[in-house]
């Protein structure tokens, strides 16, 4: 079975302890009601694991339920009509008097919030590489592009200003991904700063993803922006990167906090 992983709220993004889906317990069941928003997979994956509030607000309120897709009361919001991303459907998930087992509780009460931030080490590593895949699919396709375009009678790989994009483009990619190996290793190993280096391999694989890709069209030149070349659709779906599993702000502020913290 496939699962989406049900965090993000409409009113509460990157201050994720503030949701407020709310889980009333009644013997062995509870009534949950609210939504989530932007649920990649919704209404097409099987399983909805997902946080919801059964105790007081803030972090400490919040448990980790895991939903079947038939359940009564469980619906799915319209298809997001994304920028990018089109693979997927990505939609609503809403809750109106669903009934659900105390059993599919994962863990204790008031655990929730701990799993949401445990399962995010390893979601940012997984759109980091998504980033760096992407970038080097685009480099490739920069390589050899500029091998066959010509312009004032040479390869375009033969000016200088082609070849040193190229080579910091090569450069920053493998940069990023040498960090990003790093924390994956890290939190194999459940290293104590393995939600530093997360976030810091997450902010750079994501930010040089970008532009890398953007480098790539901008030597692609017009064709680069037409849809019969990929390098357009590489720059739109990797730019919600830079959103997905924290915003890179919020990965600036998570390493600036374990860095300062006595």
């Amino acid at each position: 079975k496939i699962a989406s992983y049900c965090l993000t709220e409409p009113g509460s993004g990157s201050d994720a302890a503030a949701l407020k889906t709310k889980a009333v317990r009644d013997g062995d069941h509870y009534v949950l009601n609210g939504s989530k928003q932007f649920i990649s997979g919704a209404g097409a994956n099987d399983v909805y694991v997902t946080m919801v509030r059964t105790g007081e607000d803030g972090p400490k309120g919040i448990s980790c339920l895991v939903i079947d897709k038939d359940t009564p009361g469980v619906s799915f919001g319209a298809n997001e009509k994304k920028l990018g991303w089109h693979s997927q459907p990505t939609a609503q998930v809403i809750f109106d008097n669903a009934r659900i087992p105390v059993a599919n509780r994962v863990g204790a009460e008031g655990d929730g919030f701990r799993f949401a931030m445990m399962g995010l080490d390893g979601g940012r590593l997984n759109i980091g590489a998504c980033s760096l895949g992407g970038a080097q699919r685009c480099l490739d396709e920069a390589v050899n592009y500029t091998n066959d375009r010509k312009q004032f009678g040479k390869r375009i790989n033969e000016f200088q200003n082609t070849q040193f994009m190229l080579a910091d483009m090569a450069t920053d990619l493998e940069a990023a991904r040498a960090l990003l190996y790093l924390a994956a290793a890290k939190v194999s190993a459940n290293a104590p700063d393995k939600t530093k280096f997360a976030a810091m391999a997450k902010r750079l694989s994501t930010d040089s993803g970008s532009k890398i890709v953007n480098d790539a069209l901008q030597l692609f030149g017009g064709y680069g922006y037409l849809q019969d070349y990929p390098i357009e659709r590489f720059w739109r779906d990797l730019r919600v990167h830079s959103i997905l599993e924290g915003t890179n702000q919020v990965m600036r502020m998570i390493v600036a906090r374990e860095m300062l913290r006595q």
